[in-house]
């Protein structure tokens, strides 16, 4: 287990999530889904992974984009651990200027550590998904965004705490103007 990832990251200015109607900040050609995973190992970044290489094998026309905070080799192998990514571009931020671009910043320790989240890592582990080798930092607020094709965030997901999982569904209706 890699303790640093334990340790609070260093301060970043962060701008606010981008709301409903906003302009995206530039990351993806939109239509797009665009995830920002906690860490790396973290079974949360995991089930976020699944659920979108799931749904881009099974919705064209539509840029599926997850971020990673996590180094490049690292990055690599976890994605190499849960079964590859298919068609899900995968972008590494390690000094985390996309996260704070799109107003996802430092979580609190409760975010990761409470109640809530604890009980969706036993949820998770009953269905295989477990702690994997981590790296990041499990500080990192993660966030889920629908893009429209004209740049616009039509959808948003921004967890409550580090086991509220996106719906990635609701995300695909936003995009289709449902």
């Amino acid at each position: 287990m890699n303790l640093r990832t334990f340790l609070p990251p260093p301060a970043l200015e962060t701008a606010a999530p981008p709301d409903i109607g906003d302009r995206a900040p530039a990351l993806a050609n939109g239509p797009a889904v665009v995830a920002f995973l906690r860490h790396i190992g973290c079974p949360f970044a995991e089930a976020t992974a699944i659920a979108m290489r799931e749904a881009a094998a099974a919705r064209a026309g539509i840029e599926w984009v997850a971020v990673s905070h996590a180094s490049s080799e690292a990055t690599d192998r976890w994605r190499d651990a849960i079964g590859g990514t298919g068609h899900v571009r995968v972008v590494v931020d390690p000094e985390r200027r996309e996260y704070a671009a799109w107003g996802l910043g430092k979580s609190s320790l409760g975010h990761f550590m409470g109640r809530r989240s604890l009980g969706e890592v036993g949820r998770l582990a009953r269905r295989g998904i477990r702690n994997r080798h981590p790296d990041g930092t499990r500080w990192q607020q993660a966030g889920t965004f629908a893009v429209d094709a004209s740049g616009t965030v039509r959808w948003r997901h921004i967890p409550a705490h580090a086991g509220d999982l996106p719906d990635l569904r609701e995300a695909l209706r936003a995009i289709d103007g449902e």
